[in-house]
């Protein structure tokens, strides 16, 4: 174990050590003992055995020991080898450098691999009977209009048939809960989102609604249509290895908000679209998924507040969900549970 002094002894050691010892001295420990694979001291027992001696932080000390525990299994598991390693780091190595802000080669590979809808179970767990959540995705934008209940998300000329969406926010006694909003945000009847179009100037298909006070909201819109997740890059390069395509079934997204209530982030899917088994990101679930209907009555268009002439196709497409919200404390119960189940 070397000294301060030793650190700083330029016999011993070069210039740009010393030159960071000016700010901080390390700790310094002995080597006691070799460790060797196959014997009762691996390198897994020596570097968890060293965080544990020199990290002060407890939950940053919980953290890496169990990712080195798992990350070690993995290797002796599969009996990885050099090429596969060195394979597997050049791979993440693209997945960092071919990130950009409209486009995080991380994020679709945590998507990708059901590590986020994992993350999202885990945080926030719901009790039987709430409405199950999922990711936000990358399309969710803070610049959506606040708008009442009724209102119309969708500019003039927007691309895709028209739908006319009914909701209610209830709590698990089935009462509606009072001061819900509800942001919504979607792809148009192309599957492309606006933040998409090269000259968006407003926000289109997106917007916070508050709900009425019994906790009922509705909007008229487009029908959405399913899209690619952005393939072009590693994770696309991956999921075609594994079989797998990058196309997400329709959906909307919302998220919905009420005092003393938690927050809900997830999406309905149509049951008429395609790739409802083999979403890319994991975020479907049977529950999630609605029977829609068609209204063909010119009277009922009027009566969700289309105007004459804005209806193309001859119906609005009908689409009904009620969300069930628990309370915050209900949540948090229910996390302690867990995490008391999974240190047994």
């Amino acid at each position: 174990m070397a000294s301060e002094q030793q650190m700083k002894n330029p016999l011993l050691v070069g210039r740009a050590i010393r030159a960071q010892l000016e700010n901080e001295v390390p700790q310094d420990l002995p080597l006691e003992r070799d460790f060797r694979e196959g014997t009762d001291y691996t390198i897994t027992d020596h570097v968890q055995k060293l965080h544990k001696s020199l990290c002060k932080d407890p939950r940053t000390l919980e953290l890496i020991t169990a990712l080195v525990s798992h990350l070690h299994a993995f290797a002796r598991e599969t009996q990885l080898t050099h090429a596969e390693w060195t394979k597997a780091v050049k791979f993440l190595t693209r997945v960092g450098k071919e990130s950009t802000e409209y486009k995080n080669e991380f994020v679709l590979l945590s998507d990708c691999m059901g590590f986020s809808a994992l993350v999202d179970e885990i945080n926030h767990p719901k009790p039987p009977g709430c409405t199950d959540g999922c990711e936000p995705g990358p399309f969710y934008t803070d610049d959506a209009p606040t708008v009442p209940s009724g209102s119309s998300l969708a500019k003039a000329n927007t691309k895709g048939e028209s739908m006319c969406f009914i909701g209610t926010v209830k709590n698990l006694k089935g009462e509606g809960v009072k001061g819900a909003t509800v942001d919504v945000w979607q792809a148009d009847g192309d599957g492309v989102y606006d933040i998409q179009y090269p000259d968006r100037e407003e926000p289109n298909d997106r917007g916070k609604i508050l709900a009425k006070p019994d906790g009922t909201f509705s909007y008229r819109g487009i029908l959405p249509t399913a899209y690619p997740i952005p393939s072009d890059g590693p994770t696309g390069e991956l999921l075609h290895v594994l079989g797998r395509h990058p196309h997400r079934a329709s959906h909307i997204h919302f998220t919905v908000k009420a005092p003393g209530y938690d927050d809900l982030t997830t999406a309905l899917y149509p049951s008429h679209s395609p790739f409802l088994g083999t979403d890319p990101v994991f975020a479907t679930k049977k529950s999630l998924i609605c029977q829609l209907t068609e209204e063909r009555n010119p009277a009922r268009w009027a009566e969700f507040g289309f105007k004459e002439g804005e209806v193309h196709g001859g119906r609005v497409w009908v689409w009904k969900y009620d969300f069930v919200l628990p309370t915050v404390e209900q949540v948090e119960e229910l996390k302690r549970a867990r995490a008391k189940q999974s240190k047994q």
